[in-house]
Parts: structure tokens; sequence; C-alpha cells
């Protein structure tokens, strides 16, 4: 994965999927004493209807590839069931690609939609990891995670 030059590329505003429109909200800056890497963030939109957000996070420290994954998105929970995750992440595939050739994505193992949106988005599983405990996520509650490398 390239790292961010000192101005990162801006995505385009909209990027569009079969189900959903991808609204570019903002860029969010890393934090490199946490290993936090700067992140896209956008917002999923169904109808014009704000259904989520999905994350794609831009380098590779320990927290991205162990714990977070390049890829995080969440699904408000009136519209989970309509895979509009997996239709985001196609979405956002053709930017990501103009940012490097292959991401780390991850889950908790007990999260059947989020590993089924991988499964389907052609994500090859590599192995499940232990989550550090001074990283955030275990600090949630999460002690593995499964491991999967996407190849927009």
């Amino acid at each position: 994965m390239r790292a961010l030059s000192s101005i990162p590329p801006l995505p385009p505003e909209h990027l569009e999927g079969d189900s959903v429109t991808l609204r570019f909200a903002t860029l969010v800056p890393g934090d490199a004493a946490l290993g936090f890497v700067p992140y896209y963030h956008f917002r999923i939109l169904v109808g014009g209807t704000d259904v989520g957000h999905i994350n794609l996070r831009v380098g590779d420290t320990e927290h991205v590839l162990r714990s977070a994954g390049h890829i995080g998105f969440e699904i408000a929970a009136p519209h989970r069931g309509h895979r509009y995750a997996l239709s985001a992440c196609r979405a956002l595939a053709s930017f990501a690609r103009s940012l490097s050739e292959r991401f780390i994505l991850t889950c908790d193992p007990d999260n059947h939609p989020s590993r089924r949106t991988l499964e389907l988005l052609g994500a090859a599983f590599i192995d499940e990891v232990s989550v550090p405990m001074h990283d955030p996520h275990y600090a949630r509650g999460s002690r593995t995670k499964l491991r999967f490398e996407w190849t927009p």
C-alpha cells in the first residue's frame, strides 16, 4: 500500500454502485502515535436515504493489518439485510485501485454478515489472528480477527 503524500488525492464526490451511491464526506487524518492511518469517510446512500458509512484506511500499521483492516463499514440496523455493504465495497473499488493493488479486510469471527460480505466480495481468507491487547478493538471485546485479502 502506498503511503499518502503530503497532499492526498481526493476521491470523486460521488461513487456509484449497483444499488448505492457513496458520497465523500471527509478525509480524516491519522494518529501515528496510536497506529491510526488517515482514512476516507463516505456516507452510503440508497435513493437519497443515508443507510450507513464506509471508510477506506490508507497505510499499513499493525492496527490496520491485524485489527481494523483497510476497509470498515457499518449499515444502520433498519437497513441491514440488503447487501448494501457489499455494494458499497464494489462502488469503492475503482477509487481503492488508484491507491493500492491489495487490501486487508477484517471481521470478528462471530460477525457472520460481515464475513459473508467479504466472501461475496471475492476476498480470499488469509488467517485468524489475535488482536493485540493494546489495540482499541481489544478494549471493545475483540480477541481475534479473521483476515482476508481483497484485490479490487
